[in-house]
């Protein structure tokens, strides 16, 4: 982070008032935890869920802090006081007016991705492609919110020629809110499916929360959007710039081969281009589908997006593949919905060789429809021939009850707890050979069943 800027122009920007310092002291960047300050540093005090950094103001004095931006509420509970003061109504809004006023810097492509699933995925092949050209900024781990974006925008500096990020959502309204600091000039919509339906009750509230970026695409950038679905395919009557992806006839960027390479066909200029991605998985093709169609928006010829794809690195604990022995690892315990688990349930059969077994964890989020799709899965993998299940999870209960009701053909372990049957996995990493999926929602912490693996 490197603003530039002195906290003159950062009150104007943030709409607050110096309540004490010179107005042309330097101001570069900042914190947002107490425990990391530094000399000479400012801290942004953020009120979050669980913490007040405001609470904890008092201990930066020691520290040799520089300055706070805090919500003016609060100054009167402090006696003393740092070099510079600058108050606002509310620090969160503060630190998404100075994200957005950073952002408008920088006169370069700008790409968001948002979705049901997929995101980080196409965020990550995008950002391989941009790379093809040039130094290309994009978020780094789960930065995607209301939080983490800024931040992510405040890593844009003039040395980069592209930008990438990826928009996080689990309420109405998240999307306009973030799409209003970014202000992509192009926008992917991966797709819309049942995700943190504990929060949007529905998955049409997920559609139009996901379609809020629209509001913010600028005036001659580009919305991609996936034809295949449902919902998605609404677009197909939005009247700015567009290209949509998929496997239908309608689609702009043509999917015409998911079993092998991946072929995709541009109509436009009936150009094609054959793909080794170095993941597999229908899912991913859509993903790399979509990708290119964002690179194709912006000038990229087939040539740089073809390298780019074929250079793509998947995150961490998303479909990561491991070898055990003779046994194959599908890894994919960072977040789990009933979409994401059926495409990586289809990945396993499909690409993989037998015998088949499935680890699996609860899906979160998915508020009173919960005990529905997990019952859904339990009908799914009985219908699917698997040698060994093992089910883990308070929700999974229901996932567990329901592939018994269906007579799955497997022999199937449940617990609340995955310790409680961990040491059988372990036993199958060593002694087996064949094709294991395991995957949960992050909070099941199923990295622990892999230790020592990777």
């Amino acid at each position: 982070m490197n603003l530039e800027i002195d906290i003159k122009t950062l009150s104007e920007v943030v709409n607050g008032k110096i309540i004490k310092g010179s107005e042309n002291t330097p101001f570069n960047s900042f914190e947002t935890d107490s425990r990391k300050i530094k000399s000479g540093d400012f801290l942004l005090a953020l009120e979050g869920k669980r913490y007040n950094a405001h609470d904890f103001l008092e201990t930066t004095l020691s520290k040799g802090i520089k300055g706070w931006i805090i919500n003016e509420k609060e100054i009167s509970k402090f006696k003393n006081l740092p070099q510079c003061v600058i108050a606002v109504d509310d620090t969160l809004k503060a630190l998404h007016k100075l994200a957005s006023f950073h952002r408008n810097k920088f006169d370069i492509p700008l790409i968001t991705v948002t979705g049901s699933n997929g995101k980080t995925t196409v965020k990550q092949m995008v950002y391989s492609i941009l790379s093809q050209k040039g130094a290309a900024c994009a978020n780094k781990g789960n930065f995607n919110n209301q939080y983490g974006l800024p931040f992510s925008l405040f890593e844009l500096n003039s040395n980069h020629k592209f930008g990438v990020f990826e928009l996080g959502a689990s309420h109405r309204g998240d999307i306009e809110e973030l799409g209003a600091i970014a202000k992509p000039t192009t926008a992917v919509i991966t797709n819309i499916a049942p995700a943190h339906l504990e929060f949007f009750g529905d998955i049409e509230t997920i559609y139009k929360t996901k379609t809020e970026i629209i509001n913010h695409i600028s005036k001659d950038g580009c919305l991609i959007y996936n034809s295949d679905d449902i919902f998605l395919s609404r677009l197909k009557d939005y009247k700015g710039g567009k290209l949509s992806f998929g496997t239908n006839e309608k689609a702009d960027i043509l999917v015409t081969s998911i079993k092998e390479n991946l072929i995709l066909l541009f109509k436009e200029t009936n150009e094609s281009m054959n793909i080794k991605l170095p993941v597999l998985g229908s899912h991913n093709k859509m993903n790399a589908a979509a990708a290119a169609a964002a690179a194709l928006s912006n000038g990229f010829s087939m040539r740089t997006i073809k390298l780019g794809l074929e250079a793509f690195k998947p995150e961490p604990m998303r479909m990561q593949i491991f070898k055990s022995g003779e046994l194959n690892i599908i890894f994919d315990a960072y977040n789990a919905n009933p979409e994401s688990m059926k495409t990586a349930i289809q990945c396993l059969k499909s690409d993989y060789p037998p015998p088949y077994y499935l680890v699996l964890g609860d899906m979160k989020e998915l508020g009173n429809d919960s005990p529905k799709y997990h019952a859904e899965l339990g009908k799914l993998i009985a219908e699917n021939k698997f040698d060994f299940i093992f089910l883990a999870g308070n929700e999974m209960k229901n996932t567990y009850e329901t592939a018994l009701e269906y007579k799955s053909s497997a022999k199937i372990v449940y617990s609340k707890s995955y310790l409680s049957w961990l040491n059988n996995v372990q036993r199958i990493f060593k002694n087996e050979k064949g094709t294991m999926l395991i995957k949960a929602s992050r909070d099941m912490n199923f990295e622990k069943i892999i230790e020592g693996i990777k």
